[in-house]
């Protein structure tokens, strides 16, 4: 698959470059292989989102290419209030900014990723 005329290794690549300032980790975490890309399936995600604790992944990027934003905010708050081992998060190109090349939901280990938020000083806003 292509995205923005890259080929979606490079575009990942150049994304998690670009985040560097606020997501420190996630380059490494990339290079390392260390984050599981799926293509979206309802009829797959809750199997895929309840083995990600028993995985060496840090992160699962689902991609969710022809979901709006309306949908990916509506999942994931649903997703946020069912979950406290898992924090998901979204992103959708429309968005830009800090966005991911095609639109997806993000599923990260909820302590982990605290414990590596409060070592850079990151708060929610």
């Amino acid at each position: 698959m292509d995205v923005k005329g890259l080929k979606e290794d490079n575009a990942w690549q150049i994304y998690f470059a670009s985040i560097k300032g606020v997501c420190p980790w996630s380059l490494r975490a990339f290079m390392d292989n260390n984050i599981l890309f799926l293509d979206y399936s309802s009829t797959c995600h809750k199997t895929w989102s309840s083995l990600f604790k028993s995985t060496q992944y840090e992160a699962f990027v689902y991609k969710c290419v022809d979901k709006s934003v309306d949908w990916l905010i509506d999942k994931c708050e649903e997703l946020n209030e069912k979950s406290t081992r898992s924090e998901w998060l979204w992103s959708h190109p429309i968005e830009g900014g800090n966005s991911t090349p095609v639109p997806v939901l993000i599923q990260q280990d909820r302590e982990q990723l605290e414990s590596l938020r409060d070592k850079i000083g990151y708060e929610h806003e």
